[in-house]
């Protein structure tokens, strides 16, 4: 028969050891429940170094800090990348012309382990490539090729491969600019929100065209009609984006740093120009170049970005009756040549990146009033280029 002493001195150590149990595992929830979650996405770069690529950025928002966790290096000049909506594929242009010019690569994304297998390259069959886009099923990827001047479209396989392009479309003419409009520029594709109509924005010939995508047919892409809408000479179409339900335009006019609000009728087949918005102020006399434009979420506020010698982010108010914009804001990029920026997911920050300063930065954004500010958060990337935000 033991002793109550014994009993007594068993009964505290099992107490103990129960209670650090506890404590323990109450530790390691804590842990996870406090570990903080970042807002990711990948960053198209220009290259000129064999250890320089696109990359998989971590921004933390408690800390306001950086991280770069994943570099593909195996990439010449991957200046535009775009993923699935798995997020578990991967695909960026090689920005490169020569007689072979450019091309398209699909990689494997594991994101629990933070790696990329490449899979294949495609051509995309004309020279400086700078813009690609994924169908609304994700079977084809549409690469715009600034060089030359066309587009082309390629199948993705169902492991991830890219086929060889099996349609390609030639753009053809020129405009009053005879430094950059003596041929054809195409700049962007972007679906519209039916995901039935596909517009290329080309910059050498001031139009923006307008192709009717059926994924049914051998060559996916036909002519459709308006074939083309013009905007006013010498202005440079670059990117655009359509309100959420698809009856307005916003356009970049890039070389004379405007946004072009047109209307699209759908039903009539007419796409009617509106008015313009100035990016630079009243009587600016320096050197324009407009580049990037996003909507929130909310479809209340615009944003877009220009360089030269502005070096700004602009954000509009968007009239929701009638879609004009009101300006209400330019705020410096915080470096040189700010060529694109992104919203993240949630919309409490806009991340920018100067090219020519090769830097990206974070600013908080106020979703009431739209209005952004600048943080002390920076990352320095070598020549950064787009942003592809991760997460919904």
């Amino acid at each position: 028969m033991k002793s109550p002493s014994y009993i007594l001195l068993l009964c505290i150590m099992v107490t103990l050891y129960s209670c650090g149990s506890t404590t323990h595992e109450n530790a390691k929830q804590s842990a996870t429940e406090t570990q903080p979650t970042p807002i990711s996405f990948w960053l198209g770069t220009y290259t000129s170094k064999p250890d320089e690529g696109f990359h998989l950025i971590n921004f933390y928002p408690e800390s306001h800090t950086f991280d770069s966790v994943l570099i593909q290096s195996d990439i010449n000049n991957p200046s535009f990348v775009i993923s699935n909506q798995k997020r578990d594929l991967v695909f960026a242009v090689q920005e490169e012309g020569g007689e072979k010019g450019g091309s398209v690569s699909s990689f494997r994304f594991d994101q629990a382990a933070n790696t990329l297998k490449k899979l294949s390259t495609s051509s995309t069959k004309g020279s400086g490539p700078c813009y690609i886009t994924l169908s609304p099923d994700e079977k084809y990827i549409f690469a715009g090729n600034y060089g030359s001047g066309d587009l082309a479209v390629l199948p993705i396989q169902d492991d991830g491969m890219l086929g060889e392009a099996i349609q390609t479309i030639s753009h053809s003419g020129s405009s009053i600019n005879q430094d950059r409009q003596t041929s054809p520029h195409v700049h962007s594709l972007v679906f519209h929100p039916n995901g039935k109509q596909l517009f290329v924005s080309d910059l050498g010939t001031d139009k923006v065209y307008v192709y009717d995508f059926d994924p049914s047919r051998e060559q996916p892409l036909s002519t459709s009609d308006p074939r083309h809408f013009s905007v006013k000479a010498g202005s440079g179409p670059r990117h655009l984006i359509f309100n959420h339900t698809g009856d307005k335009i916003y356009l970049i006019h890039e070389m004379t740093s405007e946004v072009g609000l047109y209307d699209y009728n759908l039903d009539e087949k007419k796409v009617t120009f509106l008015d313009s918005y100035a990016l630079t102020p009243q009587g600016f006399n320096g050197e324009k170049g407009a580049a990037e434009i996003r909507i929130s979420k909310d479809g209340q506020y615009l944003y877009a970005s220009n360089r030269g010698d502005s070096n700004e982010i602009i954000v509009f108010r968007i009239n929701e009756q009638t879609g004009t914009l009101e300006k209400i804001q330019a705020i410096t990029s915080g470096g040189l040549t700010p060529r694109n920026f992104a919203l993240s997911p949630d919309e409490n920050f806009v991340f920018v990146g100067n090219q020519n300063s090769d830097v990206i930065l974070a600013y908080e954004r106020n979703p009431q009033s739209g209005i952004i500010k600048k943080t002390n958060a920076e990352l320095a990337i070598h020549r950064p280029v787009y942003f592809f935000m991760l997460g919904k």
